[in-house]
């Protein structure tokens, strides 16, 4: 969603609020948007400002770049000197930031530019609308490192796609692309990477144009005979993927993980010399 401009308050977010709908673009694109603590310190924050602002009837997340998100900052958790707080720290930063979208009237749509892994299919799945490019692919990717769902993941696939469906993406550790994900039901619409960016504005702003007197008690209504076990789950979510990091096996895996993408990078850097 390049079209987004930026703000002099965020650093890892491009914020706009403009004809009823507030944009929230993750803008890490050289870390693939990955889930810093800071962005979700921005995170909360902007989600904050999208409730609070009475003008505001739709949500849209998307990201700069190729990936909509590459999940949670495994650099950070391979960096940190106590990983399972800072996991566990950022798990439920994001907690806080998903539930007040979850309990807001707002609509929420998840604008999936491209590829999606870990804790991104979280913030697909908290949205009530998923447009996704053709370019999208989806990963779970937690298994591959040793740890346990978080952003509401291992509650919400499985209401998506089924258990069956759940347990191939959170177990074997294959993407699938948007058209599979939207045959199972993880996406509801899928469109061409080349008009991507105006058939989301347009949809965007036909649905904030709507009656959306309507659209805050309707959410409520479907959600209602499962948010408050959810808002338990998700504690428990951020209580066990902390206590996984700090697994010598899944230590290991994060830190092979993460000297691969190093070498990647480097890989990369040099070709563009």
């Amino acid at each position: 969603m390049a079209a987004i401009g930026g703000g002099s308050d965020y650093r890892y977010l491009r914020v706009a609020h403009e004809a009823g709908v507030a944009w929230i673009v993750l803008d890490r694109p050289n870390e693939g948007n990955a889930l810093s603590q800071a962005l979700a310190d921005e995170f909360v924050r902007a989600v904050d400002g999208a409730v609070d602002d009475p003008s505001v009837r739709v949500v849209v997340l998307s990201g700069n770049g190729p990936f909509f998100c590459a999940g949670g900052d495994v650099v950070g958790m391979a960096d940190a000197d106590d990983p399972v707080a800072f996991t566990g720290h950022l798990a439920r930063t994001m907690h806080r930031g998903i539930l007040a979208l979850a309990r807001s009237e707002l609509l929420v749509i998840a604008a999936v530019n491209g590829a999606v892994a870990g804790a991104g299919v979280g913030l697909v799945l908290n949205a009530q609308l998923v447009i996704a490019s053709s370019a999208a692919s989806f990963v779970s990717a937690y298994a591959g490192i040793g740890v346990s769902p978080d952003c509401g993941v291992s509650y919400l696939l499985p209401r998506a796609v089924g258990d069956v469906r759940a347990a191939a993406l959170l177990f074997g550790g294959r993407p699938i692309d948007a058209a599979t994900a939207e045959s199972w039901g993880l996406v509801g619409e899928v469109t061409d990477v080349a008009g991507f960016d105006e058939h989301v504005r347009a949809t965007v702003e036909r649905l904030a144009r709507g009656a959306s007197q309507a659209y805050g008690p309707t959410k409520r209504l479907a959600m209602a005979p499962w948010i408050a076990a959810y808002e338990e789950h998700l504690e428990a979510e951020a209580a066990s993927i902390a206590t996984l990091v700090g697994h010598p096996d899944s230590q290991a895996r994060v830190r092979k993980f993460v000297a691969a993408s190093r070498e990647r990078a480097a890989a990369k850097a040099e070709t563009m010399r």
